[in-house]
């Protein structure tokens, strides 16, 4: 074997372990700010019960902040019933109720939680996975159901 060829193995092995590492670290973080209730997913792409896949603009995203919920989401899809001027949609910043979060495997979350404004109720299930990606369904009582697909903001 040259000496050429143990350098590759070795550096291969480095690579992966660094790979290893950094998605460890990802993961700990994942769980750090899902633990503290402080996170904020940015969405790149949104699919609507019609079945529109589009995607959107970095500046979407929902924040979990305790007990509050920041959702800046875009919306398209059949209403129901609406206030006059159009409403907010899934623009509104709103108080959490029955907040559940479970792991459901080595590798993925489930976060489950309500918000009631004076527009909708709407129930929220996040798909957090511990390399950040997460798909987050929105159910609302006066709207088609949407999904969306983003990633955790990350220090």
């Amino acid at each position: 074997m040259s000496v050429l060829t143990l350098l590759l193995a070795g550096c291969g092995s480095q690579n992966k372990l660094a790979k290893a590492e950094r998605e460890a670290e990802v993961a700990r973080q994942v769980e750090a700010a899902l633990d503290a209730r402080q996170y904020t997913i940015a969405v790149d792409w949104m699919r609507s019960l019609g079945g529109l896949t589009r995607h959107v603009n970095s500046n979407y995203e929902l924040k979990v902040d305790g007990n509050l919920v920041d959702s800046y989401l875009p919306y398209v899809g059949e209403v129901y019933r609406m206030p006059y001027g159009g409403g907010k949609a899934l623009n509104f910043k709103g108080e959490i109720q029955n907040y559940t979060i479970s792991k459901r495997t080595s590798n993925r979350y489930i976060i489950e939680f309500d918000v009631i404004n004076d527009e909708d109720a709407y129930r929220y299930r996040i798909d957090m996975f511990t390399n950040g990606k997460a798909i987050i369904d929105v159910l609302a009582r006066d709207r088609d159901a949407i999904s969306f697909d983003g990633e955790m903001k990350l220090p």
